[in-house]
């Protein structure tokens, strides 16, 4: 089959004959429902979540992202400010690793995050050093 159901599927009804159902009632365990031909349809409810979603404000690395930027901005001072800022964010993701141990997103958080500021770094250190010897 190439994704497509033919008409002759007993499953697939036309329009004219799909169930309509109407709300009956509920309990705490179930809903009630009546379709066209006045037949009991019982739906049950399921109260218990799998897995809770992860609020957005528990990302523990989300500072570090924000001392990055800071860091990327810092490049322009002859990269002085990324010299203070990127280990900070290094520093940041370490921390937060250590507090609790990080699933598999947070893991690829903190390798982009040591990325970045290894990135950062290497631009900021030639800069620096060029920076410190016209100083001298």
């Amino acid at each position: 089959m190439d994704g497509y159901q033919s008409n002759d599927d007993p499953r697939i009804l036309p329009p004219d004959q799909m169930v309509g159902l109407k709300y009956k009632g509920e309990d705490h365990r179930a809903y009630f429902l009546v379709d066209r031909q006045e037949s009991d349809v019982i739906v049950l409810k399921n109260r218990r979540a799998l897995h809770a979603p992860r609020a957005a404000s528990s990302n523990p690395l989300g500072p570090a992202f924000q001392l990055l930027a800071v860091a990327f901005i810092g490049l322009a001072p002859a990269g002085l400010g990324t010299l203070i800022f990127a280990p900070l964010a290094l520093g940041w993701t370490v921390a937060a690793a250590l507090r609790r141990p990080p699933d598999r997103a947070d893991r690829i958080r903190i390798a982009v995050v040591w990325g970045i500021a290894a990135g950062l770094l290497s631009l900021a250190i030639p800069m620096s050093l060029r920076f410190l010897e016209r100083l001298s």
